[in-house]
């Protein structure tokens, strides 16, 4: 039986039964090689993640839904701000801000489902090509070497390399 939990704040999170439905088809060893060197497309994203369309379109409307906390099809600033806090993500007005400004594409103060969704699709694009950036053996996994030579890449210490390496 699919038991929904809420929020303090009365803001739904997906139940249990869905995100087990979303894992059942997973790979239990969570690497999933998906061919590819030409441009990023979704339908990579959704076979590396092993997600179908429709339970992606699931996770995105439940996420939307739980900022829309009215159910008025539009999120605000003042909702982004309680969002963030039942995450227990710092809520200072620069996140929120920043985050509707990036959203809010007609720039009516506040962002619709449509907004959101462009937002998530650029996102998981972007951190899908980071991730095929790190995993050189392209082996859908990320190995610590492969991690640490990124670190080093980017300019952290390399320190970090050692320490990351070593696990």
């Amino acid at each position: 039986m699919a038991t929904s939990r809420s929020f303090k704040n009365g803001r739904e999170r997906i139940s249990i039964s869905e995100v087990e439905a979303v894992g059942k088809n997973r790979n239990p060893n969570l690497c999933n090689p998906v061919p590819g060197s030409g441009p990023l497309t979704l339908v990579e994203v959704l076979l590396a993640l092993q997600e179908t369309q429709e339970q992606r379109e699931c996770r995105i409307v439940n996420l939307f839904n739980f900022f829309d906390s009215s159910r008025s099809g539009y999120v605000d600033h003042s909702q982004i701000v309680e969002a963030f806090q039942a995450f227990s993500i710092p809520s200072q007005y620069k996140y929120a801000k920043d985050l509707l400004d990036v959203c809010d594409a007609n720039h009516d103060g506040r962002m619709d489902y449509g907004e959101f969704r462009k937002y998530m699709d650029d996102k998981e694009l972007e951190l899908y090509r980071i991730f095929r950036e790190i995993d050189v053996k392209h082996n859908g996994c990320i190995v610590p070497e492969e991690l640490g030579d990124a670190l080093l890449r980017a300019g952290f210490p390399a320190f970090l390399y050692h320490c990351i390496s070593k696990t």
